[in-house]
C-alpha cells in the first residue's frame, strides 16, 4: 500500500485546529505522517498541535514555517511529507471519517495522480449553509485540457501524488494579482500542471466540511443575486479581459517550460490567449456598432461556447451584449 501524509499549514488557528486534528485522527485510513507547519502564530496553535502529537495514532511533525505567506508555508511543509501521496489540510475544516480511505482507493482504481472531491460549505459553528464547493454532479475522470481553465481545485479538497508535487518548478510559477500572494499558491499551480498534462479525478462524494469565518485567507466563492451579478458584469472594464489574455500567455509559457514538447497544451493556451484578446477588443471598440461587430467575430470563432471546453459560455455573451447596449453611444470605452 502506498504511504500517505497529511500536510497542514497553520497560523493563529487555535480556535479551529483541535476539531480538524481530531477529524484526521478519526480517519478510517490513518496517514503515516501528519506535517504541521506553523507560520509564526501568536496564539496557542503550536501548543495544541504539539499536545496532539503526543497522543496521535501516527507520526506528527510540527515545524516552524518559512514566514513568507501561506503558499510558501504549504509548499515548504509538503517537502517534509516523505510519502507517496499527500493530502493538503487547512487548519479550520473538518473531514469526513472516510475521506483518506476513499481518496486513496479511487486514485488507485482510476490510475490518477490528482483527485478533487466535493465539500460542504459550513459557517463558523459548522452549521450547513446549503452550499457546496467544489460541487460535482458525478465522479468522473477528466482528460488533460478538458474543463474550465480558470477554475482551480482548492487544496483542502485535493489529494495528489508526491511525484506530481516534485515535478512542479515552484520558483517559476506564474504571477497572478487575483490571488492572495500575487502568485499561484500550492493548490493553484498543481491544478494548472494537472489540467494541462494529466488525467484528473473529480469525486462527487462530500468528504469535508469547508468552514467559513471572518479569518479565512481565501474562502468559498461569494454568492451574488442575479441583479448583483448583472451589475458586476456591466462594470467590468476592457482591461479585465486584456489582463486575462496576458494571464493565458503567462500560463502557456509556464506550461511550455513544464511540459516541453507538448504541442497540444501549447496550442491550447495560445488559443485561450487569442480568445481573451478578441473579447477585450470588443469592449475596447469606439461605439456600439464597432463593439457589436467585434463581438460577432468572437462568436464566429466559437469563443462563447461551453465553459467546460475552455470557452466563456452563453451567459458571458448575454452580459457582453448588455454591456454594449447600455454603454455610452460615443467615445472610447
Amino acid at each position: 500500500m502506498a504511504s500517505l501524509a497529511v500536510v497542514m499549514a497553520t497560523y493563529n488557528g487555535s480556535r479551529w485546529i483541535g476539531e480538524q486534528l481530531e477529524s484526521v485522527a478519526a480517519q478510517t485510513r490513518l496517514p503515516e505522517r501528519l506535517v504541521v507547519s506553523d507560520d509564526g502564530s501568536s496564539d496557542p496553535t503550536v501548543e495544541i498541535a504539539r499536545a496532539f502529537a503526543r497522543r496521535a495514532p501516527f507520526e506528527v511533525v510540527v515545524l516552524d514555517g518559512p514566514r513568507r505567506g501561506f503558499a510558501e508555508n504549504f509548499w515548504s511543509a509538503g517537502g517534509h511529507a516523505h510519502t507517496d501521496t499527500v493530502a493538503w489540510c487547512d487548519q479550520d475544516d473538518v473531514w469526513h471519517p472516510r475521506k483518506l480511505e476513499k481518496c486513496e482507493r479511487l486514485m488507485a482504481e482510476h490510475g490518477v495522480a490528482f483527485l478533487t472531491h466535493a465539500a460542504e460549505i459550513v459557517d463558523a459553528t459548522l452549521a450547513p449553509t446549503g452550499r457546496h464547493h467544489p460541487r460535482f454532479s458525478s465522479t468522473r475522470v477528466v482528460e488533460p485540457l478538458a474543463g474550465d481553465p480558470w477554475t482551480f481545485s482548492p487544496g483542502f479538497a485535493t489529494v495528489v501524488t508526491a511525484d506530481l508535487i516534485r515535478s512542479v518548478p515552484w520558483a517559476d510559477r506564474p504571477a497572478d494579482s487575483a490571488f492572495v500572494d500575487g502568485r499561484l499558491a500550492h493548490d493553484e499551480v498543481l491544478s494548472l500542471c494537472a489540467f494541462a498534462t494529466i488525467r484528473r479525478l473529480e469525486v462527487r462524494d462530500v468528504l469535508a466540511r469547508y468552514r467559513q469565518h471572518a479569518c479565512n485567507v481565501d474562502g468559498a466563492p461569494a454568492v451574488h443575486t442575479p441583479r448583483e451579478r448583472l451589475r458586476r458584469a456591466l462594470a467590468v472594464e476592457s482591461a479585465a479581459f486584456s489582463y486575462q489574455a496576458s494571464l493565458a500567455q503567462r500560463y502557456g509559457r509556464f506550461v511550455a517550460d513544464y511540459a516541453p514538447g507538448d504541442e497540444r497544451a501549447a496550442a491550447y493556451f495560445a488559443e485561450l490567449e487569442q480568445r481573451c484578446e478578441r473579447r477585450a477588443r470588443a469592449h475596447l471598440a469606439s461605439g456600439r456598432l464597432a463593439a457589436a461587430c467585434r463581438l460577432a467575430v468572437a462568436v464566429a470563432h466559437g469563443d462563447f461556447g461551453a465553459r467546460s471546453r475552455g470557452r466563456f459560455g452563453g451567459v458571458a455573451l448575454v452580459r457582453d451584449l448588455a454591456a454594449i447596449a447600455l454603454a455610452p453611444p460615443h467615445g472610447d470605452r
